[in-house]
């Protein structure tokens, strides 16, 4: 099993475990077709450089929730782009994006700054 934090649709931020870190569980995990790797400056400056989120490519065109948190992080207030669906969180190390090597504090800090 491998562990990740999970933004949902609901407001809901968790820790979620995956049978495994290969793109067919992570897409699983999201009802995704197809997911795009985004990395934002907020993003950057809560986490780390290295903090990307893994969100449904098509979630706006399958008519998917509005994800309040992950628009948050996306910039939405800035640029008014928004994200749907439910999204995970991962670490980019080079080439790779790796689960959190601590996905526990991560869903911490995010619940003490955004709190539900």
């Amino acid at each position: 099993m491998v562990k990740t934090v999970k933004i949902t649709t609901e407001n809901r931020i968790s820790v979620a475990e995956l049978p495994s870190w290969s793109l067919k569980d992570r897409e699983k995990e999201l009802h995704a077709d197809c997911m795009e790797i985004v990395k934002t400056e907020r993003m950057c400056e809560l986490f780390g450089d290295m903090a990307v989120m893994l969100v449904d490519e098509s979630g706006l065109v399958q008519n998917k929730p509005l994800n309040p948190y992950a628009s948050y992080l996306y910039g939405a207030d800035q640029h008014g782009g928004v994200i749907a669906g439910d999204v995970l969180l991962g670490i980019q190390k080079g080439p790779d994006v790796l689960p959190p090597d601590h996905p526990e504090e991560m869903m911490r800090m995010l619940m003490s700054k955004f709190p539900i």
